[in-house]
């Protein structure tokens, strides 16, 4: 393990261990059989830009390991997202003949207030659940957003960094198809009867986040009044499961930075106790 220790980590003094507190974004995975570490950091997908940072020490991370791995490989996303929004347009399954005149007239207002630039009748394409990602993006308090997982992609090319995929946006597609339509129509709906109780939770978010806690992080996601409490096995659980049945293959020969969405680090369930399950040691790391 002290191999191990000082030949990833004899360019890099900067990384240190913030075991004390637990408290971290970023933790190195180890085991004997890894020729190098490998490294998990949790990102936030959208949050204002000027909160949208990399430590240094990520940035120097990125640049001595292999590879990046985030949960989609963003190379040909928005391509095949087109793709997949004319697919689904032919689907028959729409807001208006799903929720009631009052309940589609309310969201479709909202939108077109908020979010003018885009078309309703493009934003009626996606999934609810997606259409409830957007919501919150605009219930951000700034004008320019930016995610983490940006900030990755960015400093990765910058570096000649090779950037690959978990998933793909297909498989992600046919989550929200096991989803049933109808619920998250309804979900939806709920989250614009909720609004200011739902920028306060993303507020506190942002703050969790930005303190580095994972496990208050995870409980937010987690908690009852969650919008995707209901999905959570789906959503969350079964990817990890899934992520970690593909990482000895990806990080036995080659040292990668996966970074994945924050709330899929913790719980019982979270990446990291799966990792622990499979032997592989963990620690944080102050970033």
């Amino acid at each position: 393990m002290l191999f191990l220790f000082l030949r990833v980590f004899s360019k890099n003094k900067n990384m240190r261990s913030t075991e004390q507190s637990g408290k971290s974004l970023l933790w190195e995975v180890t085991r004997r059989d890894l020729k190098k570490s490998s490294y998990f950091y949790g990102t936030m997908h959208l949050m204002c830009a000027e909160d949208a940072i990399l430590s240094s020490a990520v940035q120097e991370l990125i640049q001595e390991v292999d590879q990046v791995y985030l949960e989609v490989d963003m190379n040909s996303a928005s391509e095949l997202f087109s793709e997949l929004l004319e697919i689904r347009s032919k689907s028959g399954k729409t807001l208006s003949n799903t929720l009631s005149e009052t309940d589609y007239h309310k969201i479709k207002f909202f939108f077109e207030k908020f979010q003018p630039e885009v078309p309703f009748s493009v934003v009626e394409k996606q999934p609810p659940l997606m259409i409830f990602s957007a919501l919150f993006e605009l219930l951000l308090p700034c004008e320019h957003k930016n995610g983490i997982d940006m900030m990755i992609i960015e400093e990765a090319y910058k570096h000649q960094k090779k950037t690959k995929g978990l998933e793909t946006i297909l498989f992600q597609s046919s989550i929200f198809d096991s989803i049933p339509y109808e619920e998250q129509a309804k979900d939806l709906v709920k989250a614009i009867d909720n609004l200011e109780k739902n920028r306060e939770t993303m507020e506190e978010m942002i703050r969790v986040y930005k303190d580095q806690d994972i496990e208050q992080l995870y409980s937010l996601s987690s908690s009852e009044e969650s919008v995707v409490s209901n999905y959570m096995d789906l959503l969350l659980f079964e990817r990890n499961r899934n992520w970690m049945s593909q990482f000895p293959g990806i990080a036995q020969n080659t040292s990668t930075l996966f970074a994945v969405g924050a709330a899929h680090l913790s719980g019982q369930n979270g990446v990291l106790e799966l990792l622990k399950k499979q032997g592989y040691a963990l620690r944080p790391l102050i970033n």
